[in-house]
């Protein structure tokens, strides 16, 4: 069976999903088109259901759950992995623009829950955004992926860790993304079985693994793409286990409290 399946460039999902790009691993009778896409496009794309299966933010699946089944594996969720509101000088003022990197992500989401009333908002893309709060004095944006390794070097200002202050008054680890597939294929346990294999196959083969996520990534320091491998691919990549369920389960309780369809 071919699957049209979307991935992000970033190191943690090529990092996942490895095993399975170079196809060293046993695929269940699975075959892969696999769609490169920033987390917007690909939470835009299964909203459209353009894709068999995605890896999407945890803040749109409420939007696709009619269609998709959620993973209990290769998604992204832990703890001090929550996006950051930076500043380019000066302190956060609610009043004025924020960047934010897609309206279904979950750095949006967080965005809300931490200032808890409307903010005035503009989606770009994350690698947009970046370039644009570096180069514009004022800016303020939400910062995801490899940047939070970088801002401090670049000159940005910390505001918020969206992620700390989540997991201080919920207790729960951060659901950012998960890996969702069409509930009409029936394959969710054959795809679960194939991406634990490969994300094995990565930690077994690491430096095979660690050149795809080099060859993919936004920034190519390579301590850059190491440590956001080490932060974002962790335990819960492999099995969600009882806590991490848990803290699913919470986070869509809070959207549908927060942000209803």
């Amino acid at each position: 069976m071919l699957l049209t399946m979307g991935i992000s460039p970033c190191p943690n999902d090529v990092f996942i999903f490895a095993g399975i790009l170079t196809r060293a691993v046993e695929a269940e009778g699975l075959e892969f088109r696999i769609c490169y896409e920033d987390v917007e496009t690909l939470n835009v794309l299964a909203q459209k259901g353009a894709l068999d299966a995605a890896k999407i933010s945890c803040a749109n699946y409420l939007r696709v759950e009619g269609d998709y089944r959620m993973l209990g594996c290769g998604g992204a969720l832990g703890r001090g992995v929550g996006p950051l509101l930076l500043t380019n000088g000066g302190s956060f003022d609610p009043a004025s623009e924020v960047l934010v990197p897609g309206e279904f992500t979950t750095a949006n989401f967080l965005l809300d829950y931490y200032a808890q009333s409307p903010l005035r908002k503009r989606y770009v893309p994350f690698d947009v955004l970046y370039d644009e709060l570096l180069a514009r004095p004022g800016a303020q944006g939400v910062v995801i992926h490899e940047k939070r390794f970088t801002y401090e070097k670049d000159g940005l200002a910390l505001t918020q860790d969206l992620g700390e202050y989540w997991e201080a008054r919920t207790g729960y680890a951060i659901p950012l993304g998960a890996i969702v597939v069409r509930k009409s294929l029936d394959i969710a346990e054959r795809l679960e079985a194939v991406i634990r294999r490969s994300l094995r196959w990565s930690h077994a083969h690491y430096e095979e693994a660690f050149a795809l996520c080099r060859k993919h990534a936004q920034d190519l320091d390579p301590h850059v793409v190491k440590s956001h491998i080490d932060l974002y691919v962790n335990a819960y990549s492999d099995t969600l286990g009882t806590e991490g369920e848990a803290a699913i389960r919470f986070f869509l309780e809070q959207q549908r409290k927060l942000a209803p369809r």
